[in-house]
This record gives C-alpha cells, structure tokens and sequence, in this order.
C-alpha cells in the first residue's frame, strides 16, 4: 500500500492530514522527530496551507492528553490590547479593566503549548518582551510587579518573509534567530498535486455528495493554482456539493475562479493564453471541458514522447485512467 498522511487513525497526531505527495511525507516525518524536544518550532507556508493543524499535531505528540493548546491569532489583535492579550493583567492596571485582573494567553497555556500564528504581525515592543520570555521564562503581566515565569512550550507560525521582515527593520533579528531553532515550511498545494484528488474526494464525502467527482472535474481542480490552498479546495468543494444539491456533480458550479483557470490553461503551449475563451453556454460545458481534456493529454503525450506511464505522472492520475480516458476522448485505437 502506497503510504498516505492519513490512514484515519485518529490516534495519529495528524491523522487530518490528507496526502501521499513526498513534500507532504517529508514534513510530517520532520515533525514527528519533535517529540521529546521543548525547543521553539516555527512554521513557515502560505496561507491555507494547514499550519494550525501541524501545530496541533506537534502538540500533541510533545505534551500530555488533556494539556492546554492555546492559538493566539498575532495579525487580529488590537495593538492597544495586545500586550494584556498575551501576558495578562493586575486588576486596575488601566480603565475598564476586570476589576479582579485577567490571566492572559501565556498562563493559560501553562503545561501545554502556545501556538502564536502569524508572529509576522507582532508589534515590535511586544517582541523584545516575548524574547525575554523565550530566554528567561519571565514575563511581568500588564501593571503588575512581580514577576511570573511561563510553563509552556512556543510553536510560531508565519505566511510572511521574516528574514525580509529583518532586513527592513520590522521584525527583531534577535526573536528572528530566537525562534528559527526548528523551521518547517509547509508546501503549497500546487506543489502537492498528487493530493488534489484526495483532499477533493474526501471533502466532497464530508459534505455529503455519494457521487464520486469524474475525470473532467479532477482535470478542473488540477487546472487550478489554488492560491489559497487546501481551505480554497475544501471551500471549493462546499461550494459544488450545495449547489449539485443532490444530483449529479456539475463542472458549472465549481467556483469562477477554478472555471477561469481552466479558461486560460493552453496545454499545448504550456503558456496560458492571452485572450481568455469564454465559457460556454449552459448545456455545452461537457464538449468543452471535453476538448481541454484532449488538448491536456496530447501536452502531456508529447511532453514524455508518448510515454503514457510518465504521461499519466505528469497528468497525475494512474496510467489506467489516462488509458480509459484517452479511449472515450481519442477512440480505441489511440490507447495502443
């Protein structure tokens, strides 16, 4: 059996993992090596790319059942209300405060993990205190004066250039170096395109289609860069399984963003097209999605010399499929 990220076992930390692409592998291998260090662990991706759930999966492998897993959104906070958001507060540290005080996303992550999302967005006083904690374990809660040490494990997490972020004076180089002790970069989807068709099928399940997706919509889906990643196909697929309501899965309710991608994709030319085609109407969708499919598999053919095992690689489905769809797309005699 071909290894998986995923073979639903909910004991596995990252059982909601969904791939068998070696980019995805590799990572999760990484990310199962960080069971017995306490050591700051950043991730790094695009938006969408899944790394809440790396983080919850690190988590899970590093702390005991039932400890705390407190996510800390950086880019959502108010910057006046940050530094008590993180660290807390006496009662009476500033007006319409709790009059009791407030504990704040460090404490209540004690014995468990802190995940701090895009630390990009951090303002930059609020860092030079969050190194402190990192080094020291000291934090001082917002009016207050006696100090309070942190009992949790960090994992950061980032869609932005850091390094970029240093350069241009907006992130403190010594955090910078501070958390990049373990760094693992998430791929993209595009990257990852072996998963396309397993995350698809396994969305389309969860929100309740029956009918397996056909070959015109894998070869729609695999069209598409999906710039938003595993959320933009998980949406995607919401969107074609509510409004199919039931009945057949139609190419035509796939977001324009998806259809659009296709429009512009000239397989023969690997380039995409500078006047895009437009869509046709409503009833000729098949014949065209048809006629992008055959120019698809000619690229391909001709690509690999007519090779059709490494055409279906590139194509990435199974070379059975390509056999079946080039028979219903070309006739019989082509599949020889």
């Amino acid at each position: 059996m071909q290894p998986t990220a995923s073979m639903h076992n909910q004991s596995d930390p990252f059982h909601d993992l969904i791939g068998k692409s070696p980019a995805l592998l590799s990572v999760i291998d990484m990310a199962r090596r960080l069971a017995h260090t306490a050591a700051t662990v950043t991730l790094t991706g695009e938006t969408g790319v899944g790394k809440e759930v790396f983080a919850r999966g690190i988590h899970s492998l590093r702390e005991a059942a039932g400890s705390p897993f407190v996510a800390v959104n950086c880019g959502a906070m108010m910057a006046s209300l940050a530094e008590s958001e993180l660290f807390g507060y006496e009662k009476g540290a500033f007006s319409g405060a709790d009059p009791r005080g407030k504990s704040g996303k460090i404490e209540l992550a004690r014995g468990g993990t802190l995940f701090l999302d895009e630390i990009g967005e951090l303002p930059l006083d609020l860092q030079a205190k969050l190194l402190r904690i990192l080094e020291d374990r000291e934090y001082y809660p917002v009016g207050g004066t006696r100090t309070l040490h942190s009992d949790c494990r960090f994992i950061a997490a980032t869609n932005r250039d850091l390094a970029l972020l240093v350069e241009q004076g907006k992130f403190r180089e010594d955090l910078y170096y501070r958390i990049h002790v373990i760094e693992l970069d998430i791929p993209p989807l595009r990257h990852r395109p072996e998963d396309i068709p397993l995350l698809a099928e396994l969305f389309a399940r969860r929100f309740g289609c029956t009918v397996p997706l056909d070959e015109g919509l894998h070869l729609l889906l695999a069209l598409h860069p999906w710039p938003g990643n595993v959320r933009e196909l998980r949406n995607a697929i919401e969107r074609l399984c509510v409004l199919s309501a039931g009945g057949s899965l139609k190419a035509e309710h796939l977001p324009p963003a998806v259809l659009r991608s296709a429009a512009h994709w000239s397989p023969l030319s690997k380039q995409h097209s500078d006047v895009s085609p437009s869509l046709p109407k409503q009833g000729a969708l098949s014949d065209w999605l048809a006629n992008y499919e055959r120019r698809f598999i000619e690229s391909a053919l001709q690509e690999t010399s007519g090779n059709k095992q490494a055409a279906a690689q590139l194509l990435g489905i199974s070379r059975m499929t390509l056999y079946k769809r080039i028979r219903a797309l070309f006739g019989n005699d082509s599949a020889n």
